[in-house]
């Protein structure tokens, strides 16, 4: 299930997302001629820093929010293209050499499920890089948030309430990770 996001608000208003994902991307060894994915690409200028870093190879953006693809597209160019398609759904076999995201992945609710669609998505020696909210991100909003569902007046409307995002530890993911296929785990906080 994905959510709706607003991509014209967005461009406005993630200058830290987007400076979290170009240090990302300065901190990787592209040859030029990779494949690469990013998932969940909101309004795709980082996607677009990535197609500009890889002139002979091909980069495709995927988000589940219409409204990021929406804003996305009029970046596309010859080697970059984007996609409406939800993170649960990836089709793609042995396609990439690089799978990125940033910060998007806490939206995912199931990461088993998730590692093993990247393993998929690889092409042999792929790599996959990326970041997002984990345990701790946050911890303030939670308190407040959490003190004031706890009240007698809202309970009855929490009864089923489940938080829309995964933030593990840095030690839950580490140990989920190396449970995959994955090669070469490293993660970090």
């Amino acid at each position: 299930m994905g959510h709706e996001f607003d991509g014209k608000k967005y461009e406005k208003a993630s200058a830290h997302q987007k400076e979290w994902g170009a240090k990302l991307i300065a901190e990787l060894s592209l040859k030029g001629d990779e494949r690469v994915l990013d998932l969940g690409c909101g309004d795709g200028t980082n996607t677009a820093l990535i197609a500009g870093l890889v002139p002979n190879g091909q980069v495709v953006g995927i988000d589940a929010s219409g409204g990021m693809i929406e804003a996305a597209k009029p970046k596309e160019q010859g080697n970059l293209k984007f996609a409406l398609m939800d993170i649960d759904a990836l089709a793609f076999t042995e396609e990439f050499d690089l799978i990125y995201s940033n910060a998007t992945l806490h939206w995912v609710k199931d990461h088993r499920r998730l590692q093993a669609n990247l393993c998929r998505c690889l092409r042999r020696d792929g790599l996959v890089r990326f970041n997002f909210a984990a345990d701790g991100n946050c911890s303030h909003f939670f308190k407040v948030i959490r003190k004031a569902m706890a009240r007698q007046e809202f309970l009855g409307y929490f009864n089923d309430f489940v938080w829309p995002w995964y933030m593990p530890s840095v030690e839950e993911y580490r140990l989920l990770s190396e449970s995959s296929e994955l090669k070469d785990v490293k993660v970090w906080g």
